[in-house]
């Protein structure tokens, strides 16, 4: 595995929010940084990786570890996308679309793998069209437009969260969040609350991601029949996402849609936090993808 090299415009590393008097980025002109996990070779797939709400790059180190595959892997950071003038999904996803491309301009003939975690996967179905992967893996992602009531609540919700976040901290938020019955699998394994200093320095950024860009902002399905190859994960036990996995699958129009219930096997839930409960799983999902 190579060095973590960080990748991209310098000025949007930490993902923090513009000072006061500095413009916000033009998101027609610009691309996210990422690091490279893993170099590749040429013609050896390129794994793009999206990480999920309060996360950051690192977050797909567990995963790539258990990579079989021979391929580079690549995660971008998602919180700079707070730096957008207008902050909308289709703003958000033409940026994951440029970004995309600006890596694989390092070997354009390597055959593109796409791979999304929670909120990361929304971006990266919303992407799929335009970049038209060799594979999409979805990771403990919601894809699907709510229904319009459940849509307007659930903007009041993020909208709540985004404040409580803005009020007490990424510390405090996180241990509030991490009690939510989706993440019980973290409790279980005394992975819960832990926050790391990079991802306090960009709370900001995330409570203006959370009220911009929550799901119930979504009108649309995403248009996924550009990906030759699809796969969706999703914890055995995480209920609401084994449910979207299937809706998902119906909703390919005879395409092939492989859904993975992952199951840690150690005795505990598996649930939402697949990278860290599963890495396992989903780096066997990926050696999937990446197979000709």
């Amino acid at each position: 595995m190579s060095a973590m090299t960080p990748r991209g415009p310098a000025t949007v590393d930490d993902g923090s929010m513009p000072s006061a008097g500095q413009p916000f980025m033009r998101c027609d002109q610009s691309i996210l940084p990422w690091i490279d996990l893993r170099e590749g070779q040429g013609d050896e797939p390129c794994i793009v990786a999206l990480h999920g709400s309060f996360g950051e790059p690192r977050d797909w180190k567990l995963v790539v570890s258990r990579l079989a595959a021979r391929a580079s892997f690549h995660a971008v950071a998602l919180a700079p996308l707070a730096q957008c003038a207008v902050l909308d999904l289709p703003h958000a996803a033409a940026m994951v679309v440029r970004t995309v491309q600006a890596i694989r301009a390092q070997r354009p003939g390597a055959p593109l793998v796409l791979a999304g975690y929670s909120f990361g996967g929304r971006l990266a179905a919303s992407a799929t069209a335009a970049l038209a992967p060799r594979a999409l893996v979805l990771v403990s992602a919601r894809v699907h437009p709510l229904p319009p009531m459940q849509a307007i609540e659930r903007q009041r919700a993020d909208a709540a969260l985004a404040s409580a976040l803005d009020r007490d901290g990424m510390q405090m938020f996180m241990r509030s969040w991490h009690q939510r019955p989706m993440f019980a699998g973290l409790v279980a394994r005394g992975l819960s609350g832990t926050v790391a200093a990079s991802r306090v320095a960009s709370t900001p950024s995330w409570v203006r991601i959370l009220r911009e860009l929550s799901p119930g902002t979504s009108l649309q399905a995403p248009d996924l029949a550009r990906a030759a190859r699809c796969a969706y994960v999703a914890g055995k036990d995480d209920t609401a996402y084994v449910q979207e996995g299937e809706r998902l699958r119906s909703s390919r129009r005879g395409r092939h849609l492989q859904v993975t219930l992952a199951d840690a096997g150690d005795g505990h839930p598996t649930t939402h936090a697949l990278l860290v409960e599963a890495p396992a799983v989903v780096a066997g999902v990926l050696d999937y993808a990446c197979a000709p």
